[in-house]
């Protein structure tokens, strides 16, 4: 199925970029000259003179003035933004910052793709519910086919479902608004089953060695109430997620994804990891997150990053919730 099949009867969207604040350059100072040091002139033996000779009389050069160059002025160097880039900047923030409206140039799917994402999802909720919730997490689509073809009683994962999961896959995502790298490029990839190990009491895996210390690190230095919300992502997972934000979001693709990376661009699946306020529910993914005492120790550290900032340039909104990892 051709990629221009996916978005048939689809608004043209325009991806906006967005150019830094100001710019300040390097200054480089030139230093002043040193003040040549004036050695004395030695006498000048004069030969004694025989009859007949020419006498040449000895030439004393005097030193050269010296002079000290002042250092140039400090100036600062600012790039000032066209009215065309600030717009930009605003019109970008606006739609990040109000993610879940609707926006000029959105890309939507048209009402049959509509209802073909609608059926798939039901296939992947099929899958959820045969693999179990914490192993859906991690397991991959060859894995995850095997599985549904054996023991679903509503039969074989549809190949059509299956087509429009790759095309979701392949599509370039800057089309619809999400400007993150690509960060898993084989819709088939599996997550090692050596390399990681399952949080108890949370549902969720981290990765063995940077993941696992960090979260470790911040359970003992934040206190208990800090939990795990989500940790690895499989192509499974996230692909799930991200379809079930565009059918909320009534087939608007670039909506989904500023609440959500597409599939292949979550951090997730090689490292990143959520937490949120033990008994703060689905409030751990908003913004209250941050006004709560867990976010501000968190900060307070000073050793964690934030992936998703207010003002990142990925295209997402903020998740203050989002751990960095890698």
């Amino acid at each position: 199925m051709k990629r221009r099949e996916f978005l048939e009867g689809v608004f043209a969207g325009t991806a906006v970029t967005a150019s830094s604040a100001f710019l300040w350059g390097k200054l480089n100072l030139r230093p002043a000259l040193p003040v040549a040091e004036v050695l004395p002139v030695p006498p000048v033996s004069t030969p004694p003179v025989s009859p007949g000779s020419v006498v040449v009389e000895p030439v004393v050069v005097e030193p050269a003035p010296t002079s000290v160059i002042a250092p140039e002025p400090i100036r600062p160097v600012v790039v000032h933004k066209e009215p065309q880039e600030i717009a930009e900047d605003r019109a970008y923030l606006s739609k990040i910052q109000n993610f879940d409206d609707e926006h000029l140039g959105d890309i939507h799917l048209s009402p049959e793709r509509l209802e073909l994402l609608k059926a798939t999802i039901g296939s992947l909720d099929e899958a959820q519910r045969l693999i179990g919730h914490g192993h859906f997490n991690v397991i991959g689509f060859d894995r995850m086919i095997l599985v549904v073809n054996r023991y679903s009683r509503t039969g074989p994962f549809p190949k059509a479902h299956l087509d429009l999961i790759e095309e979701l896959f392949e599509f370039n995502a800057k089309g619809y608004g999400f400007y993150g790298e690509k960060i898993v490029t084989r819709l088939t990839s599996t997550i090692p089953e050596g390399d990681i190990e399952k949080v108890p009491y949370t549902g969720h895996y981290l990765y063995k060695g940077d993941s696992k210390r960090l979260y470790k690190t911040l359970r003992r230095d934040v206190g208990e109430t800090i939990v795990l919300t989500s940790g690895i992502r499989g192509m499974v997972k996230q692909t799930h997620l991200f379809m079930a934000k565009a059918l909320q979001a009534k087939g608007n693709l670039s909506r989904a994804s500023r609440s959500l990376a597409p599939p292949g661009h979550s951090y997730h699946a090689i490292g990143d990891f959520d937490v949120g306020k033990v008994g703060y529910g689905k409030r751990n993914f908003t913004r209250d997150f941050a006004e709560t005492d867990e976010y501000k120790r968190l900060q307070d550290l000073g050793y964690v990053d934030i992936r998703y900032t207010s003002n990142n340039r990925f295209g997402v909104r903020y998740e203050p919730w989002h751990v960095k990892v890698v």
